[in-house]
């Protein structure tokens, strides 16, 4: 029996228990043959030429519409693409601009809306309706290309311009209809800096809706021509009527560090009250291992400075960076001193209930930078092939690995992009999930028996942030060279740096890696 066709695509709720939440990474058949073909999204094919469809999700029936032989859909499809670029309509029509799902889930929806060109989706209300707690929207990598390049039927937005999503709830009671309206990109203000387009996924809250059966989706925007709207139609949804997003973490900015006992040197005291007793500081919602040695001068794992020097010429100079500052021009930054020997490197969330860390920014110490750069007496210049290796594991309450992430702060390995960072970049840590702790590890092409010999520093600056993780650029040093690598040594003394001395125990503080594998630290007066 034929269908009846309404105006605008749809959701039904289905009857029964209460909705659940819809991830799309297990979609069941409802109707038709719900396949995965070689372009990687899902939709309905059936043996006619043209058909309407809908599959369900959790308890949701979604719909769309297609017309296979002429590669084309409308309403609801799934994806599992993860290019972020548009090059071509098939398959790109159907990469986000995130290259994932919500945390890094696999599969997302992608929604197409056709306007008035074309009868929808059907729209069925088989239940009695509830309140849906809302969803999370993305857009597609076609519509931010054309936000940003334009195409062939429109330049690229400009003040003025804007396209958004409106949303449409409604029930079986007379004149219940509501609608929200959530901009997919903005450019109506004055102020360009106030112009923005959805670059990740952000939650749309839909209990404003109130109880509802059915919810319709349809496109507005400032480009227009005879045939209607001529920006693409498309975004993206995931984990519809899931939870809202607690409120993310305070960002550690280490500007609310207050205890920089020495301003003049501009770095966090290696001496406490009780000698040896630290083991942590507190910036924003999160919590920064560290540990120190107060009579040798000796720390490692996380501290901060507002150094402006970006030199390295003795071991103070370990608090500088590259930058001369934090991020943004901010006085205080964060700075890590990762080597093996002193354990694992964490920062934990102060946060009741795990949470998703979008990122972070993160810079070269000048120790570091000097190394890979020059070489010293104990490591090599940098030359192609080499790398300098950031590999950051999250945990979750359970202390359970939820996923890494790598991030090179030195990547020499192919001469055409060759770089070592000197300036700050956005780390982008949200495929991790929702995390309770994050560990921190280095590694480096220089390396030998007792570790690498690179030292293990690296600066960091607003923990937490949002932002956008870039490529590093064409003004990042490249660092290659014809030096040949330094001969590694095997004696097991390591100097404060954390890196192999050549001529064994020095005056000092002195830490030996011992035949079982255990570290010692003694002092030669």
């Amino acid at each position: 029996m034929k269908k009846t066709f309404t105006f605008a695509a749809a959701l039904c709720i289905a009857l029964g228990a209460q909705a659940q939440v819809v991830d799309f990474e297990n979609v069941e058949t409802f109707e038709g043959d719900l396949v995965l073909n070689e372009q990687n999204f899902q939709r309905n094919f059936y043996d006619e030429e043209e058909e309407e469809g809908l599959f369900m999700s959790g308890n949701f029936v979604f719909s769309n519409y297609c017309m296979e032989d002429w590669d084309f859909y409308c309403g609801f499809a799934i994806s599992a693409r993860t290019e972020t670029t548009f090059a071509t309509l098939v398959p790109d029509q159907f990469n986000s601009c995130v290259g994932h799902g919500v945390n890094g889930s696999k599969n997302y929806a992608v929604f197409y809306d056709v306007g008035t060109m074309m009868p929808a989706m059907p729209i069925e209300t088989i239940s009695s309706g509830q309140v849906v707690s809302g969803f999370y929207v993305a857009n597609t990598a076609w519509v931010v290309d054309c936000i940003l390049n334009g195409d062939g039927s429109n330049g690229a937005f400009e003040t003025g311009d804007y396209l958004k999503l409106i949303i449409t709830g409604k029930n079986d009671a007379p004149n219940s209809a509501k609608s929200i309206e959530v901009y997919l990109a903005d450019y109506t203000s004055d102020n360009e800096a106030d112009h923005y387009y959805l670059k990740d996924w952000t939650w749309v809250d839909l209990t404003e809706l109130g109880n509802v059966n059915n919810i319709t989706f349809s496109i507005d925007g400032s480009k227009k021509n005879d045939w209607g709207l001529s920006t693409p139609t498309y975004f993206c949804m995931d984990d519809f009527n899931g939870e809202a997003p607690s409120a993310a973490p305070a960002v550690a900015t280490f500007e609310d560090v207050i205890d920089i006992t020495n301003p003049v040197d501009g770095h966090m005291s290696v001496s406490t009250e009780d000698d040896d007793e630290r083991e942590f500081f507190v910036s924003g919602d999160y919590a920064f291992n560290s540990g120190c040695m107060s009579d040798y001068d000796y720390w490692y794992w996380f501290g901060y400075a507002s150094r402006t020097e970006t030199k390295y010429e003795t071991l103070d100079d370990q608090w500088n960076n590259v930058v001369g500052g934090g991020y943004d021009g901010s006085a205080t930054y964060g700075v890590v001193y990762a080597a093996a020997f002193n354990g694992p490197c964490y920062a934990d969330l102060l946060t009741d209930e795990p949470a998703v860390v979008p990122g972070f920014y993160i810079t070269n110490s000048a120790y570091a930078y000097k190394s890979m750069t020059n070489g010293d007496g104990f490591a090599k210049k940098f030359e192609q092939g080499d790398w300098f290796l950031l590999t950051i594991t999250g945990y979750d309450e359970n202390n359970e690995v939820t996923g890494t992430k790598e991030y090179y702060l030195a990547d020499l390995r192919d001469a055409s992009t060759a770089y070592i960072i000197n300036d700050w970049r956005y780390v982008d840590l949200s495929s991790l999930g929702k995390v309770k702790k994050l560990g921190f590890a280095l590694d480096s092409s220089d390396g030998g028996d007792w570790g690498i010999n690179t030292p293990a520093y690296f600066c960091i600056d607003n923990f937490g942030a949002e932002g956008v993780e870039e490529l590093p650029g064409s003004n990042v040093t490249t660092g290659i060279s014809n030096v040949q690598r330094s001969t590694l040594n095997a004696e097991r003394s390591f100097d404060l740096g954390g890196r192999q001395l050549k001529d064994g125990a020095v005056r000092g503080l002195n830490i030996v890696r011992m035949a079982d594998g255990s570290m010692r630290k003694f002092v030669v007066k």
